[in-house]
């Protein structure tokens, strides 16, 4: 069970290594839900955001890869989306219920959960893949001086399968079809808009991207790195790391590849300066 408290409240919690303890930190009349492990091994943190659930099989709140916690070689925190909540919502991006933007609602969160912790924003990491991927892109963007591993992510939110996006946009902002997003909300679903919006890049943004996933090619990475390039928006950390496997289609590379990525990333040995 969740133990509830206020945003303020968070000095309160004690924290013990090598357990995990599962919060629903209230900010602006919203719970919003977080399962935190801390290990004693070490002083990077990894904050996994969640892809598509399955409301029959598990209701919200869900951290997804929760189970890993044991076999990364990390702190962790793993991020429930309030957006899904009581709506049998697969998918909602981080964009919130009515009247809260929950991404920027959780960055507040996360920015005093870190601070409490003792890490320092350069060791924290951000991973999701499909929509996670959006959120821990977007995170990057919204925390200064972390680093985003994303795979197969969306980058635009409206480019991916329209039913799931327009059940997102009725819910979260009452707009009923996709050509209807005014643009002064594009920042919210577009990760190029967001770095204009918020005059930041990502410290470093590792984009895992199977090559042979069409629609996410077409639809997510060539739009994005076009909309860099127009925009003139120089991501200068940005790793595009691209893998071709028909079996995988959009789903994630398998948990032990991800792992080797991320411990690499995080210990510095993935050698992709220049």
């Amino acid at each position: 069970m969740a133990s509830h408290i206020n945003l303020d409240e968070i000095n309160t919690i004690k924290f013990n290594k090598n357990e995990s303890i599962e919060l629903a930190i209230n900010y602006n009349n919203i719970d919003y839900y977080m399962k935190i492990f801390l290990k004693d091994i070490n002083d990077h943190l990894i904050i996994f955001s969640n892809g598509a659930i399955n409301p029959k099989k598990k209701l919200p709140p869900v951290y997804m890869r929760s189970s890993w916690a044991n076999d990364i070689e990390a702190s962790c925190i793993f991020l429930d989306d309030p957006t899904v909540h009581g709506e049998n919502l697969k998918l909602g991006w981080g964009q919130g219920p009515k009247n809260h933007f929950a991404l920027e609602e959780l960055a507040v969160i996360l920015r005093e959960v870190i601070s409490y912790l003792q890490f320092e924003t350069e060791n924290v990491y951000f991973y999701g893949s499909s929509a996670g991927g959006f959120m821990s892109a977007y995170f990057s963007i919204l925390i200064h001086d972390t680093t985003a591993i994303v795979n197969n992510p969306q980058t635009k939110v409206f480019n991916y399968i329209e039913p799931y996006v327009k059940r997102m946009l009725n819910h979260s902002y009452e707009i009923k079809n996709i050509e209807e997003i005014p643009e002064n909300l594009l920042y919210r679903m577009d990760l190029a808009e967001a770095m204009i919006h918020y005059k930041s890049t990502p410290k470093k943004l590792y984009y895992l991207q199977n090559y042979l996933q069409e629609d996410d090619v077409e639809n997510h990475l060539k739009p994005f790195l076009f909309s860099l390039k127009e925009k003139g928006i120089e991501c200068t950390g940005l790793y595009l790391m691209n893998y071709f496997s028909t079996k995988l289609g959009h789903n994630p590379l398998p948990k032990e590849i991800t792992l080797k990525y991320i411990h690499q990333i995080i210990d510095g040995k993935l050698d992709m300066e220049f």
